[in-house]
C-alpha cells in the first residue's frame, strides 16, 4: 500500500473491535445460539471468523444449512445486551475530533443494519455515510462495501483510509486500493506490511491528524 502523505477527508470505520468492544456481546449471543439451535461448536471457533458478514461465516463453519435460524437467535440475543456493551475507551472523543477537523467520517461494518444502527445511536457524532450487509454487495474481504462508500461520499481511493482489526478488514482494503491501518486493542492480529498500527486511540488521532 502507498504510504499516507496528506491527511485524508474521508476516513472509513469497522464498528466491532475498533469502536465498539463487543466480544463479551457476541459471547453471550452465541451461546443462545448454543443452547436454542443444539450447536455444539464453541465460541472461539466462530469469533475466530469475525468480520464477514454471518452467512459467510456460517457457511465457513459448516452451518449453512441452519444459517438463518441461527442468525436469528444471534440477533436477538446480541440487541438485549448491546445498549450495555462498552464503547473503546477514548474512541467517541476521537471521533469527535476528526468530525472538528473537516473530515467525513464513514462506518464500513459487517453487523446488521439493525444493530449498527442501535450503536450509532449512542454516538454524538454523525456519519457521512454508513455500509452495512446488503443485497448486491458482497462482504468483507471483498471491497464492494468500501468502493461504495468512497463512491457515494465522491472521494477518490487515494484520499481515502479504513481502519479496521481483522484480516478481512486489511484484505478488504487491498483489493479496493485503499490505505489501511490496524487498531491494535481489537480483535485480530496484525497483518503483514500494514500502513500504521496504533497502540492507542490517541496514537490513532494523532497518525490521522498529521
Amino acid at each position: 500500500m502507498t504510504m499516507v502523505t496528506r491527511p485524508k477527508s474521508l476516513i472509513l470505520f469497522d464498528l466491532d473491535g475498533v469502536i465498539l468492544d463487543s466480544r463479551r456481546n457476541m459471547e453471550i449471543a452465541w451461546h443462545s445460539v448454543q443452547e436454542e439451535c443444539g450447536i455444539a461448536l464453541p465460541f472461539e471457533v466462530y469469533f475466530a471468523e469475525i468480520g464477514r458478514p454471518f452467512p459467510d461465516i456460517m457457511a465457513r463453519l459448516g452451518l449453512a444449512h441452519s444459517a438463518g435460524a441461527i442468525e436469528r437467535v444471534f440477533r436477538r440475543a446480541s440487541s438485549q445486551s448491546l445498549h450495555a456493551t462498552p464503547l473503546f475507551e477514548g474512541m467517541e472523543a476521537v471521533l469527535a475530533t476528526l468530525a472538528d477537523s473537516g473530515r467525513q467520517l464513514g462506518i464500513v461494518t459487517s453487523k446488521d443494519a439493525a444493530r449498527t444502527e442501535l450503536v450509532l445511536d449512542r454516538l454524538s457524532v454523525g456519519f457521512a455515510v454508513v455500509m452495512t450487509p446488503r443485497d448486491g454487495l458482497r462482504g468483507k474481504p471483498a471491497p464492494d462495501h468500501l468502493l461504495s462508500a468512497m463512491a457515494y461520499c465522491n472521494v477518490d481511493p487515494s484520499d481515502s483510509v479504513f481502519i479496521g482489526d481483522m484480516d478481512s478488514d486489511a484484505e478488504a482494503a487491498r483489493r479496493a486500493r485503499i490505505d489501511y491501518v490496524h487498531v491494535d486493542w481489537g480483535y485480530g492480529a496484525r497483518p503483514a506490511g500494514c500502513l500504521f498500527a496504533a497502540a492507542a486511540p490517541a496514537d490513532l488521532q494523532t497518525f490521522l491528524l498529521s
